[in-house]
């Protein structure tokens, strides 16, 4: 065998062996949603769970080759699915394990996949970018350049709650609460994002997908753990329920007085 083979073969042996114990490694596990024993994360389409032992294999010239043999109980990702050699299923780094009696796919729930794109809702070069520029992520108004009177008319009904909060006035749709200064007022002083709690959202979280605070530590108006990002023109405050591995409970977008 060829010395350009078989380093091709260690190598992708190795990114698998990475693979499966990423989750193992003390404070390195993936973003991403529990599911039973391991983590649903982005890009991720299902698992397979290796009923027998079975062959993982690489395509090299269009022709599958056994690269090493997987063992019964393991779990891997699936990131991909090919027709081709009576199915295949592709678990990271170009290796793929064929369809077949030996191992079981299964694909997540509907409510996992809505848990892990509201995590992924939280991408830095997203969320930050929009924030910037004076939009909370999700809706389509700006402090600056919309009104009250966009909101009302973009939603096109009543709001599920309005009244007076910490010094403004609210008039929340769906997960977002738009403030003014008063009830009459229809010009914008800040937004805030309201948790569902669809699935928890944690410091240790919001840091790995939004990205590092400009400082973090307990509120002293509440006594609870907040996250501040200074943007310039703009401000968020990440607040939470308790301490710094409690869950989110708002996001404020306004603007920097300084």
């Amino acid at each position: 065998m060829k010395i350009g083979k078989l380093l091709v073969m260690f190598s992708l042996a190795i990114a698998l062996l990475l693979f499966s114990d990423k989750e193992a490694q003390a404070g390195s596990a993936p973003i991403g949603v529990k599911w039973d024993n391991s983590i649903l994360i982005q890009g991720q389409i299902g698992r397979v769970t290796i009923l027998q032992d079975t062959a993982l294999f690489k395509y090299e010239k269009g022709k599958l080759i056994t690269i090493k043999t997987l063992r019964k109980g393991n779990i891997y990702r699936v990131y991909s699915y090919k027709d081709q050699n009576g199915g295949v299923y592709g678990v990271g780094g170009g290796a793929f394990v064929k369809k077949s009696s030996s191992i079981k796919y299964e694909t997540p729930s509907k409510t996992k996949r809505s848990q892990l794109a509201r995590i992924v809702f939280f991408d830095e070069g997203d969320f930050l970018k929009l924030a910037k520029q004076g939009v909370m992520k999700g809706q389509p108004f700006s402090l600056n350049n919309d009104d009250l009177n966009d909101v009302y008319d973009y939603f096109g009904n009543t709001p599920s709650w309005e009244g007076y909060y910490e010094g403004g006035y609210g008039r929340q749709f769906g997960n977002y609460i738009y403030f003014t200064s008063w009830e009459d007022d229809p010009k914008f002083t800040a937004f805030m994002w309201a948790n569902d709690g669809l699935t928890p959202l944690t410091p240790y979280i919001i840091k790995n997908t939004v990205g590092k605070p400009s400082w973090e530590g307990i509120s002293e108006m509440d006594g609870h753990w907040m996250m501040y990002y200074d943007l310039g023109y703009y401000e968020v405050y990440f607040s939470f329920k308790g301490d710094n591995r409690s869950d989110l409970h708002s996001i404020l977008l306004k603007r920097s007085y300084r």
